[in-house]
């Protein structure tokens, strides 16, 4: 336990009256001893006599409204979600140490608080609660205040605090700080006001608040490993150099790259290329992203390509991550690769983020995943079942990405003759074999170049091929048959296969090497039983895509054709629903899509269901068909096909009565 700490407990009295007389001379005539008091704490007096603090208020001034907390609490679910773990912990020891427990976000505002029912009581009467902010603004020097304008770890004890109703309370408060950008994320703080505790139970209640700080920074840490921008784009394994900036512009890491550059290694803040300094700016207040746009450095004379991105977690822009690149003429594409890629490219991609249909939590948090994978230039790989639309993920990658305007190519790995697949994948020489074009020609990798390629059912490639492809993804070159010469190729690789690699591994049908090299980032993709709240809304969208192909307009959906449709499993994902509703759409006469037009294995057991009320009609209404289909809700032509369609005739009826 720190010294200062040690003596405000163990010897609270004396330390409670020296400081108290400290205090008041400060409040009278504005001065104190040197070496009396701690400078942190003079510099907050002297803060919160800035900011209007009454020495005399006995309340936090700031309270938020019920529905600001609520947005307060949602945008920070995943601080808390990394927090009630350890908070239940305490339960015993802040009991035993009759103290509390809170935690706030980047504004000091309580999140949560928790501890000793006695302490929680008297916390209330001050207004510190949940809704409560404790900035010094708001209640003046306090240890919250205080690492709310430090970022540091910070204590105040008894009379420390600038406000006299809080002098019988203690506070030790530890910030959570982003990864990287150093932004504050939150803060935990221990208060109390019984000083008849034993020094070793607050110590040890002290160094858990601690513990349980550096642990959710740590979770933060992984958290950002595995989802943020720049951890993914493997800052030191890229050619680009980057600049991490915080909020406030301040660049707080740079790549191996960048410290490399003589020019970019000596750039200590981004004020000095006032053009970069404005795009930033735009991309911290907007969050969006810039691709591409040339930035001059007009000291040194030279001229940066740069993109940047803004580093987002609970919708606070924490910063920016900046790529340089020198801009060369080298570097530019000539004015015709543009135009055949352009032409490529429009005619290989169909499907955007736009195209993305559903609003379960399960589809709703992996297309945002993938959002956030496009923006980034990682290796990816889609695990899902047949069916479940993995191309359609990966065509909406690629055109949110900033390599929209190059070549989408997509190779199914199931579907090449073995014989076929180096030719198809890597290109060949002239000669290269008997039939080969006389001119040679390009493989996949080479027309995908500055764009994607997509490797779909990746699991059937052939073993030995798999060591090729593991070289192109390791060195960034292509070699193709009958040739020496090696092209570079600046392609982004996505994979996909319904199979588990894992299992292909073990069973010695899949290189473990390649599975790593291929899984930089990982997106599963549910299966449609697994998102089956999603099913009315494709069913309606396919019903409007396809309904004109068969002469129909406005479909209406019988609520018990669309439980059919909510009930089934749909083995075959999104592809088999939609070969569904057009089979149906065939099937049905008029405007209204009854379970009748379903085929055989969608409608299951509701089909003799469906079946037994119309023989009940029939032998109601004495066989009248006009009759029995008015009682069905059904046309009379839909009647009729409905008694062929499950084979009836008057004997069913009839022998019925």
């Amino acid at each position: 336990m720190n010294q200062t700490l040690r003596r405000a407990i163990v010897d609270s009295q004396e330390f409670k009256i020296s400081t108290k007389n400290i205090w008041k001379r400060y409040q009278d005539v504005g001065q104190y001893n040197e070496g009396s008091i701690r400078g942190e704490i003079f510099d907050s007096w002297e803060n919160s006599k800035k900011l209007g603090i009454s020495p005399f208020q006995n309340k936090i001034n700031e309270i938020i409204k019920q529905n600001d907390l609520e947005d307060r609490l949602k945008k920070n679910e995943q601080l808390l979600s990394f927090a009630t773990p350890k908070i239940k912990s305490l339960t015993d020891i802040l009991n035993d140490s009759k103290t509390m427990f809170s935690i706030t976000d980047k504004h000091g505002t309580i999140l949560h608080s928790s501890g000793e029912k006695t302490v929680l009581k008297k916390a209330e009467r001050i207004n510190i609660f949940t809704g409560g902010t404790w900035s010094e603004k708001s209640a003046g020097t306090n240890a919250v205040g205080m690492v709310l304008r430090t970022k540091k770890p910070s204590r105040v004890l008894f009379s420390e605090h600038f406000c006299e109703k809080n002098h019988e309370w203690y506070c030790v408060a530890y910030p959570i700080l982003a990864p990287f950008t150093n932004e504050l994320l939150g803060i935990i703080n221990i208060a109390g006001n019984y000083n008849q505790v034993h020094q070793h139970t607050i110590g040890l209640v002290i160094s858990e608040a601690n513990n349980i700080s550096k642990s959710i920074d740590q979770q933060y840490y992984e958290y950002i490993l595995r989802n943020n921008l720049f951890m993914n784009t493997a800052m030191e394994g890229i050619e680009d150099a980057i600049f991490v900036v915080d909020s406030e512009k301040r660049i707080v890491e740079k790549n191996g790259a960048a410290r490399s550059q003589f020019i970019l290694s000596g750039i200590q803040s981004i004020k000095s290329l006032p053009e970069l300094d404005r795009l930033v700016e735009f991309v911290l207040q907007h969050g969006k992203i810039i691709i591409r746009e040339e930035v001059n450095d007009n000291l040194n004379k030279k001229k940066f390509i740069c993109s940047i991105y803004p580093v987002t977690f609970q919708d606070e822009h924490l910063g920016a991550v900046i790529f340089f690149r020198e801009n060369s003429a080298s570097a530019a594409p000539k004015p015709q690769q543009l135009t055949s890629v352009r032409s490529v490219n429009s005619k290989s991609t169909r499907y955007s983020f736009d195209d993305m249909i559903g609003s379960s939590p399960e589809y709703k948090e992996v297309v945002r995943k993938a959002q956030k994978a496009s923006l980034i230039d990682a290796t990816l790989f889609l695990a899902g079942e047949t069916g479940t639309g993995k191309e359609v993920f990966a065509q909406a990658i690629h055109q949110a990405s900033n390599r929209s305007n190059h070549p989408f190519v997509a190779i199914n790995c199931g579907a090449i003759p073995h014989g076929l697949f180096e030719s198809e994948l890597f290109g060949y020489e002239s000669g290269a074999f008997t039939g080969a074009k006389s001119k040679g020609n390009p493989g996949k990798f080479e027309l995908a170049q500055g764009g994607t390629i997509f490797l779909d059912e990746i699991a059937d490639m052939p073993l030995d091929l798999q060591v090729h492809l593991l070289r192109i993804l390791e060195e960034r070159v292509v070699t193709r048959i009958g040739g020496d010469k090696t092209t570079p190729l600046d392609v982004r690789v996505i994979a996909a296969t319904h199979k588990d690699l894992n299992e292909a591994v073990k069973n010695g049908q899949f290189r473990e090497d390649l599975l790593y090299r291929l899984r930089v980032i990982q997106l599963k993709i549910p299966a449609l039983r697994e998102r089956i709240s999603d099913v009315p809304a494709l069913v309606h969208h396919f019903v409007k895509k396809m309904s004109g192909q068969f002469g129909k307009q406005e479909i209406l959906i019988h609520k018990d054709t669309m439980q059919c449709l909510t009930q089934y499993t749909w083995p075959g994902n999104i592809r088999e629903l939609k070969n569904v509703i057009q089979q149906s759409l065939f099937n049905m006469e008029g405007n209204i899509m009854f379970p009748f037009d379903l085929p055989p294995e969608v409608i299951g057991n509701l089909g003799e269901n469906e079946k037994e009320r119309i023989i009940e009609a029939m032998i109601r209404e004495n066989g009248n068909v006009t009759k029995a289909a008015k009682v069905l809700d059904l046309s009379r032509a839909t009647m009729y096909r409905k008694i062929k369609q499950y084979h009836l005739s008057a004997e069913d009826w009839i022998d019925g009565k």
